[in-house]
């Protein structure tokens, strides 16, 4: 080839470089989110020096300033309790007993005269349950893990979630992202203490409800990234479908989706007041609630898939010509337990099959469908009304069953206890 031909070949392909079409805002915005941002802001708010952050204790409030500071530097407005000059704050402030504590908020307006006046919330619950000496919110020990460790530092729960929605807040503001709706970034505290700072804005909020459009959540995006995350309480609204599968294109992220509106993060305040709400969460493991919940187990990777992924979603709905419409039923039938999927390894010295899994139960609830029948703290659930669960996905699978499960008969399922299969048999009775 000649030295000429050469350098049209290089020349063509300058103008076919120089000509690409650039990326819209918030594709670029979601690709800004990084791994190794997310595990930065982890391990300052997982570190011993926040005590695990237990609601009401200085490692809350410096967990609480870390989060305002951050606000604060990327340009989001205080919309909060005002201080003493009578500035707002980026804090909202409440009690839980005798002491004081603090959500924490900020807020971008939108830019459509009439839309701006609506409201997307994305939040996370920034407090967990503190250490040896606080009160307790639920701690647990592991067995197997550092017996002298006295904190609870709460890495995935929640300080993965916290730190994703302040990575998708930096991405929106740095990559001058703008909607039509304005959009409110959130971190309760009191969650572990029953949803408290999720309930106390939905009694005391900053913007009407009635204006709030949606609301995303995330605790416990950290862990589990072999799994498709779960994307629960899609059941608010008939909408959600597909604003997730549009938000999800490009990103990496691998999700199922399930109707129901668990009671057991802050979502559900926010749904109780019928506001659409989801909740993203990658699911439980052995150090939930533990000692051992420390930043060098979280999957980082995964969690900028996630956070990219909340970029997207939360743009799709603040740019939504039409709100999500609202979908409230009748609550589904609960069977009473908590729990988590078996692992591969688990489910194989289990004996069971290739593509057979289960639900190891941690928790079964007083006066719940499962005590009544006799289900164990332990036990392993593999089959439920004469279907085995499958190996990925056993939870959701298991909602689905309870909601096609007939009330009035006796369901009959299967738990391995002590490795040896044993049928109980289930009841809903009919209302």
């Amino acid at each position: 080839m000649s030295t000429r031909s050469v350098k049209i070949l290089l020349l063509l392909a300058g103008l076919c470089a120089a000509q690409e079409t650039p990326k819209a805002p918030i594709d670029a915005a979601a690709e800004s989110i990084k791994a190794a941002a997310l595990e930065k802001h982890l391990k300052h708010l997982a570190s011993d020096d926040l005590e695990g952050r237990n609601t009401g204790y200085p490692g809350n409030d410096k967990a609480s300033e870390y989060i305002a500071e951050h606000f604060r530097k990327i340009g989001l407005a205080p919309v909060g309790d005002k201080d003493d000059g009578g500035k707002p704050t980026y804090w909202q402030h409440f009690k839980v007993g005798k002491r004081t504590t603090r959500n924490c908020v900020g807020w971008v307006e939108g830019t459509d005269e009439k839309l701006k006046a609506e409201l997307v919330v994305i939040g996370a619950h920034h407090d967990h349950v503190g250490k040896s000496g606080q009160s307790d919110a639920g701690r647990m020990r592991s067995a197997t893990e550092d017996p002298d460790d006295k904190i609870w530092n709460g890495a995935d729960d929640n300080g993965s979630g916290t730190v994703t929605v302040l990575e998708i807040a930096r991405a929106f503001m740095e990559g001058k992202v703008r909607t039509k709706r304005s959009v409110l970034f959130m971190t309760f505290s009191g969650e572990e203490y029953g949803l408290l700072g999720s309930i106390h804005y939905c009694e005391h909020p900053i913007f009407p409800l009635a204006g709030t459009v949606a609301m995303i959540n995330l605790d416990m995006v950290g862990r589990n990234p072999e799994k498709r995350m779960e994307v629960g309480g899609v059941g608010t609204s008939a909408d959600w479908e597909g604003l997730l599968k549009a938000a999800a294109e490009g990103t990496g992220v691998r999700y199922l989706t399930t109707r129901e509106v668990s009671q057991g993060s802050d979502h559900f305040s926010f749904a109780q007041k019928r506001v659409p709400a989801v909740h993203f969460f990658t699911g439980f493991h052995g150090d939930y609630h533990c000692q051992s919940d420390h930043p060098d187990r979280i999957a980082y990777a995964n969690m900028e898939k996630i956070g990219r992924f909340g970029v997207r979603l939360l743009a799709g709905i603040a740019e939504a010509p039409e709100r999500p419409k609202p979908s409230f039923k009748a609550q589904p039938k609960k069977l009473g337990i908590m729990g988590e999927d078996l692992r591969a390894r688990e489910a194989e010295e289990a004996g069971l099959g290739e593509e057979e899994g289960g639900i190891r139960l941690t928790t079964i609830s007083a006066g719940s469908p499962a005590e009544a029948a006799g289900f164990r703290a332990g036990d392993l659930l593999v089959e439920f009304d004469g279907k085995r669960l499958p190996r990925d996905g056993a939870m959701t699978e298991l909602r689905e069953l309870i909601a096609g499960a007939k009330a009035g008969v006796d369901i009959p399922v299967v738990v391995l206890r002590d490795g040896k299969r044993t049928k109980l048999k289930v009841r809903w009775e009919e209302k």
